[in-house]
């Protein structure tokens, strides 16, 4: 059972840890673009569940935790939301460029906020928080516009398939904080998030016509590692400790410090025939 106390606002320590998060999560995106030139986008997505959720079960069952305290159903949907954001988030970057999906994934704060406000208590929209977040996706999009062109058809689905993403990412953690915070730990939240997405993954890879692996080498290989044990396991057991403790709106809005990832660094976007 999580025992944790909602803390109002974001103290030192939450700020560090979702400054490294951030961190994390900016290389993430060059990290994503290297697997895919070797493994098919949500077949690889699925290989990074199975790695997070074992090391997270090897984990609970070193602090004798039990995997299946309760709530399964609300896992479930958990893992059939997650599963569906990152199978759209990794084909995305099929079509589109890193920093057109790096965009539409962090308008992701905005459907926080507006969920937060409509679907839980106590975290409700003020002219200050709205003033801030616009002000902060601004800030992004001038970052990153040199990056930016007019697309093409290829690259408009690309760019749907980021912005579903974002909006399925909010609706996962508004989920979750009615749902699980409180009746379950964080580490049961991210159990029970990546063990129920690798079905939802590797179904979608099948119905998708995937050929799962073309090509591994060792820089293939390190970039699934850090997409399984640093991001899917380690960051995200971080973030959702962050989701049990403290409002939505405000961890969201934190994450816009996420850092642009370099073009330059990352293979140009394969293409999938449509």
């Amino acid at each position: 059972m999580d025992t944790a106390s909602v803390k109002e606002r974001l103290d030192l320590k939450a700020v560090a840890i979702l400054t490294g998060i951030c961190m994390l999560w900016g290389v993430n995106a060059v990290a994503i673009k290297i697997s895919n030139v070797g493994i098919d986008p949500i077949f690889s997505a699925g290989v990074r569940s199975v790695i997070a959720a074992l090391c997270l079960a090897g984990w609970m069952k070193l602090k004798k935790m039990t995997l299946f305290p309760g709530k399964i159903f609300d896992g479930l949907i958990v893992g059939l939301l997650f599963g569906t954001e990152f199978g759209l988030l990794y084909s995305s970057l099929l079509y589109t460029t890193v920093s057109s999906a790096w965009i539409l994934l962090y308008s992701t704060p905005f459907f926080h906020t507006l969920g937060a406000h409509y679907f839980t208590e106590g975290d409700r929209l003020s002219r200050n928080k709205v003033t801030g977040l616009v002000l902060a996706f601004s800030g992004v999009i001038i970052l990153l516009s040199k990056h930016l062109g007019f697309p093409s058809p290829a690259q408009f689905l690309g760019d749907m398939l980021g912005l579903s993403s974002a909006v399925l990412w909010a609706a996962t953690t508004i989920y979750i904080k009615r749902r699980l915070v409180g009746k379950v730990s964080h580490h049961h939240t991210l159990f029970y998030q990546t063990a129920f997405s690798i079905p939802v993954l590797f179904l979608l890879s099948a119905l998708f016509h995937e050929t799962p692996v073309r090509h591994i080498d060792i820089l293939i290989l390190i970039s699934v590692a850090y997409q399984g044990i640093i991001v899917a396991f380690i960051s995200y057991l971080l973030w959702f400790l962050l989701v049990h403790s403290y409002p939505i709106s405000r961890l969201s809005a934190f994450t816009f410090l996420t850092p642009e990832p370099f073009p330059s660094m990352a293979p140009q976007a394969l293409s999938w025939p449509l």
